[in-house]
């Protein structure tokens, strides 16, 4: 149906033929009996209704008959001309002339042969393009030629445009006639087709398996969600001008968590669906995700499976920011139509799968790619495990109780085995409490069903900084450690504890400084200079958070006489400047 609506919509079964590169008839002649295609002056016509659903066949625009019906008859009789088609009579049997030129394919192609270079490479960058042309200033064909001269410059689009080959149909968009697009692409060019059902090795799956294995990927999800909001609550996420998540800041994040940049973005999408994350100007938890803590391992995995069964785009698709769309409702149907294609089998061949899937519902789905991301999202969720659909993606197809049909993911981890290597290894998903504990003394290395954080000096710097004391960090780690802290562990919080702070730094904007120190306590002790918030340095040195100017103000205001220093020691004399206009 494709190829023969690109062909223009009035076809011989040779012509189809020739353009998919196999024997057509039995397709058509099932079309045909589908009310798809009627027989019409030894041509079959494809049904209006069937360009509804093909609104670009095989990547081209409308046929030139459809696009040439909104030219003038002026414009018409030149394009006739042009083509060495007859010039008088009415519109419509100029239409129809030049329509039957360009459903013979033979035309086309003589047509594009004589085309000027100029000409023709403009006409295959249109195509690579998608047909559409961007060109200002334009006008009708009939009135360009009747009112320039000779000495105007020549567009190469000027030659197309008066051949039939593009029309305009807005005022600045011209359109690549869609049997001119098949006619430049490389030769021997054939439509995809493929006629025989793709093959895929199925298997009948192992129930146990499939649970155990969708269980373990529910798990490491939901694990990877809490440390992304985790980090998020302690350093939002930075959103770019244009809206959404930067590529950059992606890139990091999946760094960060060890995993793929459309990991990341399924992440987020699933995370702001669920409300558990907000896009504002950046991207923070909300309270929600704090109650969402609070819930087991499988009713926190039945929220993101909700989430993604409802988002009403693909984030899998998306090649820059991460942003959320609204226009791809047809999404949601898809990612139940994978699931019910996929069925009770099972197989570890995702491409050919795609590749099946496709082939049986290519309208249900935006192509191949848009099939192997769905099943991506899908395995990385627990939708599918061990190559087959889980008791959690039967419960999505059924509308059933996510969390009952997840089952029991085990217990929230509330201790840790903290190691002499100054390592912490949490097996499982470890509780909220354990999670900040961790995070906030010590840095991720690795996750999986068990999460490693490593202790390091800066780590340690990182809680004291933070307003951790020696002793409360001692307290708080032994109430989750698993065997207690071992000895290096318990040296490096001394040792960091001991040098923490022996350095302090302070906000200071000015210094006064004198000899006379009685003066220095007696402006200290001033309480008109209490907005300075004076402090004694040195018995000659006073700071003052104030700037140099309201410090010297401040000071003649309350009757003493300062004079400024720059940052060398050097009297600052000040001028007094005469203005004019």
């Amino acid at each position: 149906m494709e190829a023969a609506l690109a062909l223009g919509g009035l076809v011989t079964e040779a012509e189809v033929s020739a353009l998919v590169g196999s024997d057509a008839t039995p397709y058509l002649q099932r079309a045909a009996g589908a009310g798809l295609v009627t027989r019409r002056r030894g041509r079959l016509t494809v049904n209006g209704v069937v360009r509804e659903v093909f609104s670009r066949p095989l990547g081209v625009g409308p046929a030139a008959g459809q696009l040439a019906a909104a030219l003038s008859v002026d414009d018409l009789k030149v394009v006739a001309r042009n083509l060495g088609l007859p010039t008088k009579g009415r519109k419509a049997g100029l239409l129809a002339a030049v329509e039957e030129f360009f459903l013979d394919m033979d035309n086309v192609h003589a047509l594009v042969k004589r085309m000027p270079a100029t000409t023709r490479a403009a006409v295959e960058e249109a195509d690579r393009d998608g047909g559409q042309v961007r060109r200002y200033g334009a006008s009708g064909i009939a009135h360009r030629i009747r009112f320039t001269d000779r000495y105007r410059r020549v567009h190469p689009l000027d030659w197309a445009e008066e051949h039939g080959l593009v029309y305009r149909v807005t005022w600045e968009d011209y359109q690549l006639a869609g049997q001119v697009a098949l006619a430049v692409r490389e030769a021997g060019y054939r439509a995809p087709f493929q006629p025989q059902e793709p093959p895929v090795v199925w298997h009948t799956p192992e129930p146990a398996s499939v649970r155990r294995d969708a269980q373990a990927q529910g798990i490491a999800v939901v694990g990877l969600l809490s440390a992304l909001l985790d980090g998020a609550g302690r350093e939002p996420l930075a959103t770019v001008k244009a809206g959404g998540v930067g590529v950059r800041e992606l890139a990091r994040t999946a760094k960060t968590l060890g995993v793929t940049v459309p990991v990341v973005r399924l992440l987020l999408a699933v995370a702001h669906e669920a409300r558990l994350a907000d896009l504002d100007e950046r991207v923070v938890p909300t309270a929600a995700y704090d109650r969402w803590l609070r819930l087991g391992l499988d009713q926190r995995l039945a929220v993101m499976l909700q989430a993604w069964r409802d988002l009403d785009y693909l984030p899998s698709a998306q090649t820059g920011p991460w942003v959320t769309e609204h226009h791809q409702s047809w999404s949601t149907h898809a990612r139940m139509a994978v699931l019910r294609a996929w069925g009770d089998r099972a197989t570890a061949d995702f491409e050919h799968a795609t590749q099946w899937i496709w082939w049986w519902q290519p309208l249900a789905f935006g192509g191949t790619t848009t099939v192997r991301g769905l099943l991506d999202e899908a395995a990385t969720l627990g939708v599918l495990g061990a190559g087959a659909v889980s008791p959690a993606g039967q419960a999505l197809l059924a509308g059933t109780d996510i969390a009952k049909a997840v089952g029991d993911l085990g217990e929230i981890a509330r201790t840790a085995r903290l190691q002499a290597d100054l390592t912490a290894v949490v097996a499982g998903t470890p509780s909220p409490d354990v999670a900040e504990l961790l995070g906030a003394t010590a840095a991720v290395e690795s996750r999986g069903t068990a999460t490693t954080w490593r202790f390091s000096p800066a780590t340690v710097r990182g809680a004291y900084d933070a307003g951790w004391t020696e002793q409360r960090l001692l307290r708080a780690l032994r109430k989750i450690a698993n065997g207690g802290l071992p000895q290096p562990l318990v040296y490096l919080l001394a040792d960091v504890a001991r040098r923490h702070g022996s350095v302090r730094v302070t906000p200071v904007a000015s210094t006064l400084v004198s000899d006379d120190t009685a003066l220095l306590a007696q402006i200290c002790a001033d309480k008109r200079l209490n907005k300075l918030s004076l402090r004694l340095l040195a018995p000659t040195v006073l700071a003052s958070r104030a700037t140099t100017a309201d410090t010297m103000a401040a000071l003649r205001k309350a009757g003493y006489a300062p004079r400024q220093q720059d940052a060398d020691g050097h009297n600052v004399i000040e001028k007094t400047r005469r203005h004019r206009a």
